[in-house]
């Protein structure tokens, strides 16, 4: 169905610094749906047909240099919408692909259950429950619980699976299972190795997001451990892990070590633990590589005005609580990375990162980065901006969705999370 129009927002935006007007006028609405049959052979997440031989001369051809899209025929354009794929979900705050050649689809469950969706089928079912030693989050606004998971890239062979949850005291846990039929079996919850644990003083801005990295690392996002305004100083502090983008070698550490700190990590030696690889975040919910470039990008949950996003680099600090976004907050100073794009409060208030877009479905967004805002009311935005911060060509203000969580699915489509209604939807051509 069409979601009618709304009024325009009241926009105050800022890219690369500049004000840009209100985005999106002009755009052709958006829509939302269901999948008609639950099938990977429709017209929303088809694996499209091709021609055994060459007759047309066209790029839909076996031997035409454009390889098939696995997900269905491509289609120019910029107008999307999201379509449900699947339900039945209490709570999802991570999606993500094991990348194993089976389609699957992984979605984490605030109160400590993991469910896999199998290629093409709705329903889920239970892949790991660890709800015994996960926090008993209290409802909307808690920000504790089971908050993601990531897949060593080298899953298929070795079966490890990392998760980032609160444990019962609330403090950060990164722990790693093992499956053992990869593509098949599930975890063992008695397989759980501790990789690493962070004492949290409050019970929000826990960070979430996990990924391995292009050079085989484990990348953890934390925030500055909660309350308003940095009241436990941990923002500038560089001797917590708090704050901060961690990378940890975790693939066979040593005997008796848990991790190993990579070698080129960009603080060894320095003030600021070597753990970490970027600092100075207040709470970044929801970060993410670019499949194809390997960038990282950030979205940073800001305090009372700003929202900002930001590429992540080796080394950089982002400044909080010296400002927020681009702005002063404390007002101390610092060699400080800049945002490449933040939104006023009026526009939304809480940011939820996302994804890069990589899928083949539709070829005029390839490139642009798709985020949202988790504004507490079921009717989340759905945004994209290009690589230099620019407003891109999807600026959707309703969703009829609380988007809690982005994802890619196998092929790089990009999928969200409803977190009131439980269901994950996948972007396709409207």
């Amino acid at each position: 169905m069409r979601i009618p129009p709304k009024l325009p927002l009241v926009c105050l935006l800022f890219a690369l610094g500049g004000v840009v007007g209100c985005p999106g006028e002009g755009s052709s609405g958006f829509a939302t749906g269901d999948d008609d049959d639950d099938t990977a052979n429709d017209d929303d997440d088809a694996n499209a047909n091709y021609d055994d031989d060459d007759d047309d001369d066209t790029t839909n051809d076996d031997d035409d240099t454009n390889a098939p899209c696995p997900s269905g025929e491509p289609v120019s354009g910029t107008d999307v919408m999201l379509v449900q794929i699947g339900g039945g979900l209490d709570r999802p705050v991570d999606i993500t692909s094991a990348r194993d050649g089976t389609d699957r689809i992984f979605v984490a469950e605030q109160d400590g259950v993991i469910r896999v969706f199998q290629a093409g089928i709705a329903t889920s079912t239970v892949w790991l429950d660890i709800q015994d030693r996960v926090f008993d989050v209290a409802g909307l606004g808690d920000e504790r619980g089971l908050l993601a998971l990531a897949f060593h890239p080298e899953f298929p062979t070795n079966g490890l699976v990392y998760v980032h949850y609160s444990d019962i005291s609330g403090d950060t846990v990164i722990s790693e299972f093992t499956v053992g039929s990869p593509t098949t079996g599930t975890p063992e919850p008695g397989s759980e190795r501790v990789v690493l644990t962070v004492e949290q003083p409050a019970n929000n801005h826990n960070g979430g997001s996990i990924h391995f990295g292009p050079d085989g690392f484990l990348y953890i996002g934390l925030g500055d451990g909660g309350g308003a305004g940095d009241i436990f100083g941990n923002g500038q502090r560089a001797s917590t892990l708090l704050a901060k983008i961690l990378r940890l070698d975790v693939t066979d550490p040593p005997w008796g070590e848990t991790y190993v700190v990579p070698a080129d990590n960009p603080f060894l030696g320095e003030a600021v633990v070597n753990e970490a690889w970027a600092w100075g975040l207040r709470n970044p919910w929801r970060w993410s590589f670019d499949r194809e470039t390997g960038q990282m990008w950030i979205a940073d949950v800001g305090q009372n005005e700003r929202e900002e996003i930001s590429v992540g680099a080796p080394g950089a600090n982002f400044g909080w609580p010296c400002r927020e976004a681009s702005a002063d907050y404390d007002g101390c100073n610092g060699d400080f990375t800049d945002p490449v794009f933040e939104y006023g409060h009026n526009v939304g208030i809480s940011v939820t990162g996302g994804y890069v877009y990589r899928g083949c479905r539709l070829p005029d967004l390839q490139g642009q980065y798709f985020f949202s805002d988790f504004g507490y009311a079921p009717d989340s935005p759905l945004w994209s901006i290009d690589t230099a911060g620019s407003v891109g060509d999807v600026w959707e203000a309703s969703t009829g969705l609380l988007i809690a969580t982005f994802g890619e699915d196998e092929a790089g489509e990009l999928l969200v999370g409803d977190y009131i209604g439980g269901t994950i939807h996948r972007m396709v051509p409207q």
